[in-house]
């Protein structure tokens, strides 16, 4: 079976969009990637400045309940 000249060029301008959608996909995941590691990294930023404020918010509020309960447990 032989290939006419058009044949080929067919199947070269076939790989070439191939390799244009190829690119295009990979282009588009690269923002897509992008923007969600700058979505994640804010959000983690967010949590360790959340967890800066609130662990020692919560070690003062547990050593109150501890005083409080023992205060409790003394009377009882």
């Amino acid at each position: 079976m032989e290939r006419t000249l058009r044949d080929l060029l067919e199947w070269v301008v076939l790989g070439l969009l191939v390799v244009v959608g190829v690119l295009l996909a990979l282009w588009v995941g690269g923002w897509v990637f992008t923007f969600l590691g700058k979505v994640l990294l804010s959000l983690s930023g967010l949590i360790a400045t959340l967890l800066k404020y609130a662990i020692p918010v919560l070690l003062i509020a547990a050593v109150g309940y501890g005083v409080f309960y023992l205060l409790q447990r003394r009377q009882a």
